[in-house]
């Protein structure tokens, strides 16, 4: 009876492995999965995993945000945020490439195809027009990528709106337009900032990049903060959606000038302080 008992307890535990097993999405039972939670996105198509390791979604290539050596570019903060919104904060199965010399890219980030339970991250943003398929090396899904990619273009989804994208370039014009009034309307220009400090003074700036770093968010007057001619906008316990509100925007702000390591600053705590300029 014991045994009976014993193989009838098998018998269920191997028919409950089975249906565990048809029951995974098909990237999992192929096994390879590594699964760790994305403690935080960079852009379009990097971002950082638990263990501090930044991982570099492959196969793909998002407009730049953050490089510090150019603007930001049409459709790349659309780009983060998307990928934002589906992995940020989730677990996450990546997967190397079925080439295993296919490891990590030239900043050492890890070249990774990513799934977020049924939906392959790397598959969607292109599919939905937030990425280009990068196929300057072969990879394994190369072929599905530039189809996936094809479909988006002929749907003229995201990056390939064109009326979006030149109602965007237009926008971006209007505004470097407007901050060459730098120093008209009784404001100053972000490169004269320095020979204020300690006084208040309005400094008109175009916002260049932004920062979100949770406790306080920074705006600044050039892609690479560590330019000495750089001004930033410091603005403490910013509510949400301040990024946004002001990216590639032309901003009057008011206060206190300072300097921090050679640059000059306002910080900012009440948001009147900050106008946008109209065209």
């Amino acid at each position: 009876m014991s045994r009976s008992r014993g193989y009838l307890t098998a018998w269920w535990f191997v028919l409950w492995l089975i249906v565990a097993a048809l029951a995974a999405p098909p990237h999992a039972r192929a096994g390879d999965c590594e699964y760790l939670r994305v403690s935080k996105v960079i852009d379009g198509d990097t971002f950082v995993v638990e263990n501090g390791e930044r991982v570099r979604l492959l196969g793909i290539d998002t407009p730049e945000t953050v490089d510090p050596r150019a603007d930001v570019e049409w459709f790349g903060k659309e780009a983060a945020e998307k990928l934002r919104g589906l992995i940020e904060g989730r677990r996450v199965c990546l997967k190397r490439d079925r080439d295993r010399t296919i490891d990590r890219g030239k900043y050492n980030r890890l070249l990774r195809y990513a799934w977020v339970g049924d939906t392959f991250v790397n598959k969607e943003l292109i599919l939905q027009g937030y990425a280009f398929a990068y196929t300057r090396y072969p990879f394994q899904y190369m072929e599905d990528f530039r189809r996936y990619q094809e479909i988006a273009r002929r749907k003229g989804l995201g990056l390939w709106n064109s009326e979006r994208k030149k109602r965007w370039l237009e926008s971006r014009s209007e505004a470097a337009a407007l901050a060459l009034r730098c120093g008209q309307d009784g404001t100053i220009c972000p490169r004269d900032a320095r020979n204020f400090v300690g006084l208040r003074k309005t400094v008109r700036l175009l916002v260049r990049k932004s920062y979100d770093a949770g406790d306080r968010v920074f705006l600044n007057s050039e892609n690479d903060y560590r330019d000495p001619e750089n001004f930033t906008v410091m603005i403490m316990d910013p509510p949400g959606g301040i990024v946004d509100r002001f990216q590639g925007r032309v901003i009057d702000v008011r206060g206190r000038i300072r300097l921090y390591r050679g640059r000059a600053e306002i910080t900012v705590r009440d948001l009147s302080s900050i106008s946008v300029v109209q065209p």
